[in-house]
């Protein structure tokens, strides 16, 4: 079979745009990271953006970004290893080494890519890695390539210290590696990251904690380490600045040793271009911000809460922590694209997530410190409409339309993201 068949099969996506219900690749006319954007000439609610701290348009950060453009050019034109290594690049480090706690930190073009580079380069032939069976795609892609070098993969109960344990109890006496996210992006919650700690420490792990979607919120900004009392515990730390950080790329906190040693061997490292210069000024302009903040509770969680209880109140089936993530879930596929359409209509944004890329049909909303009280009671009063009168109508409709219900994908819980390996 020609092996471009299976494109020219792939319909799905079409059917979703023949019924006016495709959610994804939205074409924003200017910044969508704060409490406001603007789609298709409107102005909307952005219920959608990882920019929790809102400093996207922060001045500072913004002039650090021209600053850095006017010195240093658009490109880092070529891999740090060689060419494309800049003072800006170590000196972010630094900080950020300094800030979480760590000896050093090592910055990737990508945060996907620091959790690629790590787990393909610290575990192979005889390791084994023990991944949260919900983490993250980019810590499961780098399990899949840590499999192809030798290392056995297993998975964990979700937040389920317990189930780890037995696992590492009945375990060959080998070098292992577990990893986890510390707040779920799909599911709102938190990693109980005392407990890893304890099972990790007991059964000689190395523990590696994402923390993507905690730093520049929780624990001072420091994260779901700090929060947890875990500060000089957990060896491996990864973060990524498209969040909390306004920027591009990502890094990985360790001890001087094993970022030297990730710096010459993790091959997403040295073989691709540095972070640009105005995405590395960014990042570190942001965390000086944060930096700045840190004795201050940031607004994105009593946001986050709010829209939480109130969401409940009205009868949505809501999930997640104390973090700015609330995931809305859905029976089906057709009831999220539906309240996505008629929320999007009447001028919010939130995030049609489907499996395979998370466990259930879920409208994934976050909130910044951008969200103002006016802006989350006009979006909640979209919300209460959408309950009590749109949604029952807008359904019947649609499914005249869009007729089945696309089942789960198979294979229980964690499926979502677990490959064949």
């Amino acid at each position: 079979m020609d092996l471009l068949e299976k494109c020219r099969a792939y319909t799905r996506t079409d059917e979703a745009r023949d019924d006016g219900l495709y959610p994804h690749y939205p074409p924003f006319q200017g910044p969508a990271g704060g409490g406001l954007a603007v789609l298709d000439g409107a102005e909307v609610c952005m219920l959608g953006s990882s920019d929790y701290r809102a400093l996207g348009l922060n001045p500072q950060v913004i002039g650090a970004a021209q600053d850095a453009i006017a010195l240093f050019g658009t490109s880092a034109s070529g891999p740090r290893m060689l060419n494309g290594n800049m003072d800006l690049h170590e000196e972010l480090e630094a900080d950020l080494a300094d800030f979480f706690g760590y000896e050093a930190a090592l910055v990737f073009a990508t945060g996907y890519m620091a959790n690629l580079g790590v787990v393909s380069c610290l575990a192979g032939d005889g390791d084994e890695v023990y991944l949260d069976e919900r983490a993250h795609a980019s810590l499961v892609d780098g399990a899949r390539l840590a499999n192809v070098s030798g290392a056995a993969v297993r998975w964990f109960g979700h937040n389920d210290p317990d189930d780890l344990a037995r696992l590492l109890a009945t375990a060959p006496l080998r070098s292992v590696l577990v990893a986890t996210d510390g707040v779920f992006s799909a599911e709102g919650d938190e990693a109980p990251v005392a407990e890893l700690v304890a099972v990790c420490e007991e059964y000689g792990a190395t523990l590696l904690v994402d923390d993507a979607h905690g730093v520049g919120l929780l624990g001072r900004g420091r994260g779901v380490i700090e929060r947890a009392g875990m500060q000089g515990r957990v060896p491996l730390m990864t973060l990524t600045f498209s969040t909390a950080l306004a920027s591009q790329g990502g890094a990985v906190l360790a001890d001087a040793k094993t970022i030297d040693f990730l710096r010459h061997t993790s091959r997403p490292q040295i073989f691709s271009a540095g972070l640009s210069p105005a995405d590395t000024a960014a990042a570190h302009a942001a965390l000086r911000e944060i930096r700045r903040r840190s004795d201050h509770e940031p607004a994105a969680l009593a946001a986050a809460e709010h829209l939480r209880r109130a969401l409940g109140a009205l009868g949505y089936d809501v999930a997640g922590g104390a973090s700015p993530v609330i995931p809305v879930r859905f029976s089906d596929e057709c009831g999220v694209l539906v309240a996505q359409r008629i929320l999007l209509d009447h001028g919010v944004y939130t995030n049609a997530v489907l499996p395979p890329t998370c466990e259930d049909y879920q409208l994934r909303v976050a909130c910044t410190d951008a969200h103002t009280p006016d802006v989350l009671e006009a979006a909640i009063g979209v919300f209460a409409v959408l309950r009590d009168d749109l949604l029952p109508h807008y359904r019947q409709a649609a499914r005249a339309v869009l007729p089945r219900d696309r089942a789960p994908a198979a294979g229980g819980a964690g499926s979502h993201v677990r490959p064949n390996f």
